[in-house]
């Protein structure tokens, strides 16, 4: 691994500012993701694949909490995307018109979820929210495109716009969507500083849709 940048906090020395970075990503996952699981499950009944949108976010809050440590950056700008980005997401609504049946949006939430779920058990340890480089991980789906979790976010997106669809909801995942081209910026710009990510990059050439982008 290359050696740190000045941008990132050593996981070989103790940093207050990091610290603090740390425990407040991980405050704030919990908390929007209780807010969304209060909000969604009574709605359950009616469309069961919200159990999947909510699984996705359970995964995540126990990844983010079993976290290893590792450089990450504390410019406020990729933050800024990161919590725009997650957070946003988070508050969608259930409620709206359907333009597809519940079959139809089910498959598209389960494949946008088995995508991201893959991700963030490759992932592992090294799942969160501010960009940060805990390892480069080059398994699984990860050998197909940089940023499957994004990919999988994404469909997962249209499969709940499309069954709750109103102007609120396609607002927030408009701008979800615009954070989350900025955050693949930032990711890359923050970890193409090591090495052995470089030669990650070569190898695999798309960020989000294999033969596309």
């Amino acid at each position: 691994m290359a050696s740190l940048p000045e941008t990132a906090a050593s996981p070989a020395k103790f940093d207050w500012k990091a610290e603090a970075i740390r425990f407040a990503e991980r405050a704030f996952l919990v908390v929007l993701s209780t807010g969304v699981i209060v909000r969604l499950a009574p709605h359950i009944a009616e469309h069961p694949q919200l159990v999947l949108f909510l699984l996705g976010e359970l995964v995540g809050v126990f990844m983010l909490l079993i976290q290893r440590r590792g450089a990450w950056t504390v410019k406020p700008w990729p933050i800024f995307i990161a919590v725009v980005g997650t957070g946003l997401a988070l508050c969608v609504i259930p409620e709206g018109t359907a333009y597809i049946s519940n079959l139809v949006s089910f498959a598209i939430i389960a494949t946008g979820a088995i995508i991201t779920l893959s991700a963030k058990v490759f992932l592992g340890r090294s799942f969160g929210v501010i960009p940060a480089n805990r390892g480069v991980k080059s398994i699984g789906v990860y050998r197909l495109v940089r940023h499957p979790m994004y990919l999988g976010y994404m469909i997962s997106h249209i499969g709940y716009v499309l069954m709750y669809l109103s102007a609120w909801n396609v607002a927030i995942y408009a701008i979800v969507w615009t954070a989350l081209y900025f955050r693949t910026i930032e990711e890359e710009k923050f970890l193409r500083q090591d090495e052995s990510y470089r030669q990650y990059a070569e190898k695999v050439r798309y960020k989000l849709i294999p033969g596309v982008v």
